[in-house]
């Protein structure tokens, strides 16, 4: 099971309980709000996380070749 403590510790302990109680219906409230936000935000969503992978790829990259990290604020040309 993949647990998450930083979105553990942001729930309330009824929340957290419930959960616990009831596995099914929290994997099921989980897949239900996925697909709400997929159809609802997904371009947003998938533009995010396309960012961030390109992000973090490229600071691996500058890392690996002995760049160091890019300068805060400043813009490839």
């Amino acid at each position: 099971m993949i647990r998450v403590a930083a979105i553990e510790k942001a729930l309330p302990d009824d929340v957290r309980r419930t959960a616990r109680d009831y596995p099914l219906l929290t994997v099921a409230g989980a897949a239900l709000l996925g697909l709400y936000l997929g159809r609802s935000h997904g371009r947003e969503i998938l533009s995010a996380l396309v960012g961030v992978g390109l992000s973090a790829g490229v600071s691996s990259a500058r890392r690996l070749l002995g760049l160091g990290p890019a300068p805060r604020g400043a813009r490839a040309r």
